[in-house]
């Protein structure tokens, strides 16, 4: 798959509608600095060691604004789906990242997926950190899979996604960690304009991403 191709039409598509990606956005935006706020221990010198120590409440909130953002930037990504198959306009973007709410199958199937592919990840890193690395790459397209049946009145379970996505990625893992790897430079802009250029990068990401899965497809 021509990584470059991918990339060009997602720029091309960010730069032609910037307005509707960003605020497609906001919510998600918002939740990761919530997490990142929440995120912060307290330091103190104890015994003449430097320790930090957390809060229980903080860390509570921290998972449910991440949970959140997560789900946010999942209803973005499915925005992002919709347009890229010519099924929605390039207006109301704020209101339309709340889109994945209008379906509770969608909403809890998304949550179902992302949880039982983190409980896989993380068992498969018990044994080594590679393997939990590829089973991360061959679960990366099971949300859209699940979604997608789901909008086309044939829903599926939770593991079928997981097992789908697995079987579209047979052949397909090292192409998309190096498409993933692609993106590095990018992100080190963000750390570096301490996250404002994630305005850009997040949504550009997010339209090579979903392009990269409607080719796995063959919509493309």
């Amino acid at each position: 798959m021509d990584r470059s191709q991918l990339k060009m039409e997602a720029n091309q598509m960010l730069s032609q509608h910037f307005g509707f990606f960003f605020t497609l956005f906001i919510p998600y935006f918002v939740m990761e600095i919530l997490t990142s706020m929440t995120n912060n221990g307290s330091e103190s010198m104890i015994d003449g060691v430097l320790q930090t120590t957390y809060n229980g409440n903080l860390l509570l909130s921290t998972g449910l604004f991440g949970l959140v953002a997560v789900i946010f930037s999942y209803s973005a990504e499915f925005n992002i789906l919709d347009a890229w198959r010519n099924k929605t306009d390039f207006e109301n973007g704020f209101a339309k990242s709340f889109n994945i709410m209008s379906s509770q199958r969608v909403f809890w199937g998304t949550i179902g997926v992302f949880i039982m592919s983190i409980i896989f990840i993380t068992l498969w890193a018990f044994l080594l950190f590679f393997p939990a690395f590829i089973k991360a790459c061959s679960y990366s397209q099971a949300v859209y899979i699940y979604r997608d049946a789901a909008k086309n009145g044939h829903p599926i379970g939770v593991l079928e996604a997981i097992t789908k996505s697995r079987q579209l990625m047979d052949g397909h893992k090292a192409e998309y960690f190096v498409l993933r790897l692609s993106f590095i430079g990018w992100w080190f802009v963000v750390i570096i304009t301490f996250g404002i250029a994630a305005i850009y990068v997040t949504p550009y990401t997010s339209l090579t991403m979903i392009r990269y899965y409607l080719n796995l497809n063959n919509e493309a």
